[in-house]
């Protein structure tokens, strides 16, 4: 039984060892493989995965109005609206996120928690944030060869286990400075869109009492990024609203 114990330790001492050297090994250069490659094969695959285990809001109601703010949001600040794909899950955990493939998610429990439109264009605008500046492809891209190691090595390769896998690395490779590259550019978002920037902090203040919106809280203290966007500077312009109060009402209630 001691025998069996002992070759049983020294094997997983080995596993892990392997696992530890071979992420410390820039696979992407030793192997001469594109980021781009890489990157998007890897991205394609677990995107299948996760739209597969989301329970996506297609009525109009919800989609119209959402399809209206972002569509808005690229238009006044340069973006490809067809580069970005956002899906409404119906799902009620406070939550928000962007992830691999240019595609954000937006929880039904997110939307119901907004006090307005612009504070869900504040959520949306930092997730934009992440994709515009590279944030979630770096991610993926430095650790993408050892995730799929993984996986193979492991047999990991549920949708439950691959999606757990790539939120966790996406989250680890977030900084603060990340963040509040997001933060500044989400708030510069919402004031081309005649939105008040302001709303970035507000958002902030009030999910310190959630503390579980991916990137808006899990990195750092909400509190002080929220001051940190209220020391920005922007000319006095007047705010205007981009959906109607009935079609935010019908939004909310969807």
């Amino acid at each position: 039984m001691k025998k069996i114990l002992k070759e049983s330790l020294v094997s997983a001492v080995l596993f892990f060892s392997v696992l530890f050297l071979t992420f410390q090994v820039d696979w992407m250069k030793l192997l001469n493989l594109t980021p781009t490659i890489v990157g998007d094969k890897l991205s394609e695959w677990v995107w299948n995965l996760t739209y597969t285990g989301l329970h996506e809001v297609k009525s109009d109601n919800v989609r119209l109005p959402v399809d209206t703010l972002v569509n808005e949001m690229c238009k006044t600040n340069g973006i490809d609206t067809a580069s970005i794909s956002v899906v409404v899950s119906r799902n009620d955990e406070v939550n928000a996120y962007a992830t691999v493939g240019r595609h954000i998610i937006i929880n039904t429990g997110l939307i119901e928690r907004m006090d307005n439109e612009a504070q869900l264009c504040a959520v949306i605008g930092h997730e934009v944030a992440h994709l515009e500046l590279g944030h979630i492809q770096s991610g993926i891209r430095q650790q993408a060869i050892f995730q799929v190691m993984l996986i193979l090595l492991t047999g990991n390769g549920s949708a439950d286990g691959l999606i757990s896998i790539t939120s966790d690395m996406i989250s680890n490779s977030i900084t603060r400075a990340k963040e509040d590259q997001a933060d500044e550019q989400g708030a510069r978002y919402l004031y081309a869109m005649h939105l008040d920037p302001m709303e970035m902090a507000n958002t902030l203040e009030s999910f310190e009492s959630y503390g579980i919106l991916s990137y808006l809280t899990d990195h750092s203290d909400s509190k002080e990024r929220a001051e940190h966007i209220r020391k920005m500077h922007f000319k006095k312009t007047t705010y205007r609203p981009i959906l109607s109060p009935e079609t935010w009402k019908a939004l909310k209630e969807g």
